[in-house]
């Protein structure tokens, strides 16, 4: 799907590609699952024209998947004078590594994702790596990265506070869902359904986030709509609402609050258009 750009979308571009600023560009971009926090990174490198380092943050997040890991096999190999094996055979670089090195050539957009499944302590990690751009390593290397070619996204759905070192360094950005009108009309162009399954399945998606659970996704939106004409009746139709919008019994009464019988009413509209 062809990402839509919100005026706020480009202001955020514009501050990390600013380059009366010194050092590495980053930024954090907050807000509910789905809302396109890590397609707009994406779309930042593809404006760049910059190569792409994504790393998924996880409870055992470490310091060697951010910088660099040790090979054991191939330490012992170097040290009983293997040939063939040198100490750069003996490391395994993490996503800030595999940037820095890309930075010597040409730009890089680091995209760190859900920073607050990843333990706190990997928010002092990352602080450092953005005031000094280096990495050391464990025999002593260090990798310096180019700060003028380096951009670094971290994103987060706010299941923790990031520490408050970490929100100076970066530029903060609160993504909201696009306007209802818009969503509506993508879904249309992406799908062809007619105008009115799309503004019911857009309310469909606002009440859920309102009122559920979850916050359904643009691109679960245009699968609702796409999945439609596979449907053979209100039945059919209730699978589909449940299997790409609602995650939780919750997220199912909300449509229930929104329009009593939300398979018939979307059925009704899919024979209507």
């Amino acid at each position: 799907m062809k990402y839509h750009l919100r005026p706020t979308d480009e202001l955020f571009i514009r501050v990390l590609t600013d380059r009366a600023r010194n050092g590495i560009r980053a930024g954090l971009i907050s807000g509910p699952p789905g809302v396109g926090k890590t397609a707009l990174a994406r779309h930042l490198a593809d404006q760049l024209g910059a190569e792409v380092e994504y790393y998924l943050c996880h409870h055992w997040t470490s310091e060697e998947d951010l910088f660099v890991r040790v090979d054991p096999a191939r330490v012992a190999a170097l040290a009983g004078g293997v040939k063939g094996v040198d100490l750069h055979d003996a490391h395994r670089p993490g996503v800030l590594l595999r940037a820095v090195e890309h930075t010597l050539e040409s730009p890089a957009v680091v995209i760190i994702d859900e920073l607050d499944k990843a333990p706190e302590r990997v928010d002092t990690l990352l602080l450092e790596f953005l005031q000094t751009g280096h990495v050391h390593g464990p025999f002593g290397e260090t990798w310096v990265a180019r700060a003028d070619k380096l951009f670094v996204v971290i994103t987060t759905n706010s299941q923790r506070p990031i520490s408050e070192p970490l929100l100076r360094r970066v530029f903060r950005y609160e993504m909201p869902f696009l306007p209802a009108p818009v969503e509506a009309d993508i879904i249309r162009k992406q799908t062809g359904a007619g105008a009115g399954v799309c503004r019911l399945i857009v309310q469909m998606m606002a009440a859920i986030r309102k009122d559920g659970d979850s916050s359904p996704s643009l691109q679960e939106g245009v699968r609702l709509s796409e999945s439609l004409r596979l449907a053979q009746g209100v039945g059919e139709v209730e699978l589909l609402l449940r299997g790409w919008l609602c995650k939780t019994d919750r997220d199912w009464a909300a449509l229930v609050d929104l329009c009593g019988q939300p398979a018939a009413v979307l059925w009704g509209e899919w024979n209507r258009d």
